[in-house]
């Protein structure tokens, strides 16, 4: 891919009318255009404030469940508090937590069957033995585990959810404690801190998602990837929230996240870095995060990109809410 090209009026350009002009693409912005894979008709609207939530500590019970979906952005909370008292419903006894900072479900014997994470645009409910689930839920990210992502404007099949709880609920689970489940890696207590995760690196893991992806989502957050380090030679390679790619320095640089049609690269003081020719066009309206959405046949401009990195390692190193003045171009 041609690495030359800049696009002052439009940092994202459609790679297949790109040309070595200045002429500005005149696509919609990106952030209208990202749907769930689950519904055609999510994704639309403007971007909104994102209230990150709640980082809580290891917990058994009702009480850490419901301290995170306090936490969570109120259209988030009201999906998570209906599947919850689903699950509370269908499943008598059911045993809470909160494992790496989710909330956790389970069967005493049995282990957990079903875990929850927010995330900016959408709420994840993965089930651990998500292959045996009839139908099996939409989302693999793991050999048997099988998710669903909801969002704002999802409309929440509650007949399905019930089904899938109770079956889930019936068989053994993830025990939570074993270096691998189902042959396949997913947790580890030493996640958080090292970014691997049950005897893979984090940079297996990442590698493993783009093979995984196998289509133009994978080529572009690989080379992506390769952008990120060759800006910063020492940044390291994370795991973290459920199966999300982070690149670190000082602090988190940025996520990468893979979608239907959208991958997105989320950098979580974004709003603090300086951004000449527009690279975010996503969470726009956040007081820190500030996101690049790349959809098939995009490009990015890749030394605006690259000067971005080296400003939110600056700015990590520093400590300070403004970007540094050391950033390279």
């Amino acid at each position: 891919m041609p690495t030359s090209k800049v696009h002052p009026a439009r940092s994202v350009v459609p790679a297949a009318t790109a040309s070595k002009s200045t002429k500005a693409s005149a696509k919609k912005p990106a952030a209208a255009k990202a749907k769930t894979s689950n519904s055609p008709s999510a994704g639309k609207g403007l971007p909104r404030k994102a209230r990150q939530p709640a980082s809580l500590p290891k917990s058994d019970g009702d009480a850490g469940v419901q301290a995170y979906i306090a936490s969570m952005e109120p259209w988030q909370a009201a999906i998570a508090k209906r599947v919850d008292a689903l699950v509370v419903k269908h499943v008598p006894g059911v045993r809470k937590a909160v494992r790496w900072h989710s909330p956790f479900y389970g069967v005493e014997g049995q282990g957990w069957f079903l875990a929850f994470a927010a995330f900016q645009y959408h709420v994840k409910f993965s089930f651990f033995k998500g292959t045996s689930l009839k139908p099996v839920p939409p989302i693999g990210q793991f050999k048997d585990v099988r998710s669903l992502d909801v969002r704002e404007s999802d409309k929440l099949d509650e007949t399905q959810l019930a089904t899938w709880i109770e079956q889930a609920a019936s068989i053994p689970g993830w025990d939570g404690g074993s270096r691998h489940y189902g042959g396949s890696p997913l947790y580890d207590e030493n996640m958080e801190k090292s970014g691997a995760s049950q005897g893979q690196s984090a940079a297996e893991l990442i590698s493993n998602r783009i093979a995984e992806l196998g289509d133009w989502r994978g080529e572009t957050l690989s080379r992506m990837r390769k952008l990120i380090k060759e800006a910063d030679p020492d940044v390291v390679e994370e795991w973290k929230w459920m199966g999300t790619p982070i690149w670190s320095h000082g602090g988190i640089i940025c996520t990468g996240e893979s979608y239907k049609n959208v991958v997105k690269l989320t950098f979580f003081k974004g709003a603090s870095l300086k951004d000449p020719i527009r690279l975010f066009n996503s969470s726009l309206d956040g007081n820190a995060r500030r996101a690049i959405d790349i959809h098939e046949g995009e490009e990015v401009d890749e030394s605006a990109f690259k000067t971005l990195v080296r400003q939110a390692v600056a700015l990590n190193s520093s400590g300070k809410s403004k970007p540094s003045k050391k950033a390279k171009s």
